[in-house]
């Protein structure tokens, strides 16, 4: 970024004008308070010289990572997060006798990709908010719950990708859902 940097002699003229009128701000060269103002002046110049080098960093921090942020777009990141990893775990098809709670497929034959992750934004709970719906208070109108099957998942290479992938203002909840209720880990928003 372009910006004008001042010298030690800009500051110190500028610090002098500052200075009121009258004889006892009529300070001789080189006396204690041409000093005073010299050495301000020295050190306002250094922390100037700093300011394009700070502005560059901070536009640098805040360039958006994407142009999109939809939630198939969290979606690939998580999953991108866990390539590799595989179902270790067998799941039965569902039957008579299936308990509530296990970890069951439809009787399709063959194998098949699954993802390890589920993604889905809570809402704000307002009318019309439908029975069984994740919702959220209304103060927290983005947050990304991140479910997960603990016993396969790596979760520090999800969150490590979600969280350099996410806005600013969108709030991580993870939710270990390999037992029946799930446990929440703390979000970070």
């Amino acid at each position: 970024m372009r910006v004008d940097l001042h010298t030690a002699a800009d500051f110190a003229q500028a610090l002098r004008a500052l200075l009121p009128p009258g004889e006892a701000w009529d300070w001789p060269a080189g006396g204690m308070g041409d000093q005073l103002l010299r050495g301000t002046a020295v050190e306002l110049a250094r922390v100037d010289a700093q300011v394009p080098i700070a502005l560059d960093a901070a536009v640098e921090l805040h360039r958006p990572v994407s142009n999109s942020w939809r939630l198939v777009d969290y979606q690939r990141v998580a999953d991108a997060s866990q390539a590799g990893i595989t179902e270790a775990l067998p799941r039965k098809p569902f039957v008579a006798g299936s308990g509530s709670g296990q970890r069951l497929w439809s009787g399709v034959p063959g194998t098949f990709a699954v993802s390890l992750t589920k993604l889905s934004f809570a809402k704000p709970f307002v009318a019309g908010s439908g029975a069984g719906q994740q919702l959220w208070g209304p103060r927290a109108r983005h947050v990304l719950v991140v479910q997960y099957y603990k016993t396969v998942a790596d979760v520090q290479a999800l969150w490590d990708a979600l969280m350099a992938f996410k806005q600013a203002h969108v709030y991580l909840l993870f939710m270990d859902i390999t037992g029946s209720g799930g446990e929440v880990l703390n979000g970070q928003s």
